[in-house]
């Protein structure tokens, strides 16, 4: 028992108790849910099953009664037909009343035996109304006659229905007594076992209190002896030592003699002896604690000035490298700018090579035009040649005409009056003749004209012709000049580009090295701080080990 925690006693003790109390709430929230459920299936089930079932038989007593007032109406008066006719509103009210009374007694749950006897009762009851439906057919046959014959045949009817409902109505009766009977048996069977059930909780409740009562006495003592040994004695005297001890006295005397090895008193006397040894050493340590500060006081007012120094080298370096990386940053945009330049030159020199082409094609178009024009004006030349052999044979033709017309006039002369005819007609040739000739030797000058012009035109044209060819050549070799100067911009360009790489990989070099001089600057910073918080942590441990010399003698240790 003493192996065991006090803390675990301590919640055993309480557990029990309160599982004790949880049963006895439990118990009564079991019984009381039981009553409940009891008392609700009696308000909501048994009682209205019982009061619907007695409105049922109130309105077949109800019928009844009417039947038996329309019974007492045996002989014909004037007035019969209107109080049979009375009576049957009464009837059908009392129908309608019946109707809804079973409607509610429809929706009570019911169990499998009381369904069975509830579809009995339906049965025995469609029978009742129906045997008198039939009866109040005859007396609504009664109410309407209109005499006294006619009135007796139709009571005697009347009577006979009567007869044949009585045995159904008697059967419907003893179906609504046994539903009656069941359900006020199954009410008194309730109340009975609501009862035990009370009863039961009451002594249940009694035996657990009991028990609880005994096992929180026992709890109690057990507890009380369980503290008592965990102190190892009384608590004034453990309080006493404690107090004394507190106060900085270690030389109490502490009486352990009654005390378990295992109590706190015990414990707590053992903890003064190793106290009273730590304070010693503390002591002892604190001396050689205030030396060894004074020591790192020392070292690190020298290790500030080193840091110091190397700060102020770090910035000289970092200056030189935010300069270096200026320049490199200048180098990098000069050589961007010029590597902008260059591929606008390529462009441009992209785009005269184009424009030569183009008029590269013109010329060659020219050329081939000229060529055309020459060969046109030499097969003109050709052409005019041959109108030329033309004309050479019409101006002979011509001359051989005046020839004719020469002599025709001369034989015309010859013969006198006879050819005076002749000789207009000879001088008629002749003139044609002549104009003949003058119009050749028009059109031939003309023509002499036309080769002259025609032969200069085709010089004219070849040497056209052989200048495009040279215009051609030129501006091939113009094409092949901007080819070269696209490539040397090519190549510049490339240049500039691999200048502006390497200036900005020189650039992000020298931006890396900037951030480690920062980091390193930072890192001396640190250092720095370090140092000096090393100073003002000896400093401060000179101070508390003087602190704890002056606490440690205020120990009364001898």
């Amino acid at each position: 028992m003493r192996n065991i925690k006090l803390s675990v006693l301590l919640i055993a003790g309480f557990s029990v108790v309160a599982v004790i109390l949880l049963l006895v709430g439990l118990l009564s929230m079991w019984a009381g849910g039981r009553m409940k459920a009891d008392i609700v299936e009696l308000g909501e089930v048994r009682l209205p099953a019982v009061n619907l079932l007695g409105g049922i038989n109130e309105e077949r007593l109800m019928t009844r009664s009417q039947t038996l007032s329309m019974m007492l109406l045996a002989e014909w008066t004037p007035n019969t037909g209107r109080e049979l006719t009375d009576l049957l509103a009464q009837r059908d009210a009392s129908w309608k009343h019946l109707d809804e009374v079973m409607a509610q007694y429809a929706t009570i749950p019911r169990t499998v035996q009381g369904e069975a006897m509830y579809q009995r009762l339906l049965s025995a009851m469609r029978n009742w109304r129906e045997a008198a439906e039939r009866m109040d057919a005859a007396v609504l046959r009664m109410s309407q006659a209109g005499s006294a014959e006619a009135y007796q045949q139709a009571y005697t009817e009347f009577q006979r229905q009567f007869e044949a409902l009585i045995p159904v109505s008697a059967a419907m009766n003893q179906q609504l007594e046994e539903l009656i009977s069941r359900n006020l048996q199954i009410s008194d069977d309730m109340v009975s076992v609501a009862i035990a059930e009370a009863e039961f909780e009451v002594i249940i409740t009694m035996i657990a209190v009991a028990i609880g009562f005994i096992i929180a006495l026992a709890s109690g003592i057990l507890i009380t002896r369980r503290v008592m040994g965990q102190l190892g004695g009384e608590p004034a005297y453990v309080q006493q030592v404690v107090r004394q001890v507190a106060d900085g006295d270690l030389t109490v005397k502490i009486d352990t003699s009654k005390a378990p090895e295992d109590s706190l008193l015990a414990a707590f006397s053992d903890m003064v002896n190793t106290l009273k040894k730590l304070m010693k050493q503390i002591s002892d340590a604190s001396v050689q604690v205030s030396a060894a500060a004074e020591e790192l006081s020392a070292s690190s007012a020298q290790t500030n000035t080193q840091v110091q120094l190397q700060q102020m080298e770090i910035t000289q370096v970092a200056t030189a490298m935010n300069e270096m990386a200026a320049t490199v940053m200048d180098v990098a945009k000069n050589a961007s700018s010029a590597s902008n330049a260059a591929q606008s030159a390529h462009s441009e020199t992209e785009n005269g090579m184009q424009v030569v082409t183009q008029v590269v094609q013109v010329i060659n178009r020219l050329a081939a035009e000229i060529e055309k024009s020459a060969n046109s004006m030499t097969q003109l030349v050709k052409d005019s040649d041959e109108i030329g052999s033309v004309l050479g044979v019409i101006q002979e033709i011509a001359e051989q005409t005046n020839l004719l017309a020469l002599n025709a006039a001369i034989e015309a002369a010859r013969a006198g009056d006879q050819g005076r005819g002749f000789a207009v007609v000879a001088d008629e040739v002749r003139s044609l003749a002549s104009r003949t000739q003058a119009s050749t030797g028009d059109i031939q000058a003309r023509i002499n004209r036309v080769q002259d012009g025609s032969g200069q035109a085709a010089k004219q044209m070849e040497q056209g012709r052989q200048q495009g060819l040279q215009t051609v050549e030129q501006a091939n070799h113009a094409g092949e000049a901007l080819k070269a100067i696209s490539a040397s911009v090519t190549a510049i360009n490339d240049m500039n580009a691999q200048i502006a790489t390497a200036a900005e990989e020189q650039s992000s070099v020298a931006e890396e090295i900037n951030q480690n001089i920062t980091n390193i600057t930072q890192a001396i910073d640190e250092t720095a701080t370090a140092a000096n918080q090393v100073t003002s942590a000896s400093q401060e441990l000179a101070r508390l080990s003087s602190s704890l010399q002056q606490h440690v003698q205020q120990f009364k240790l001898s």
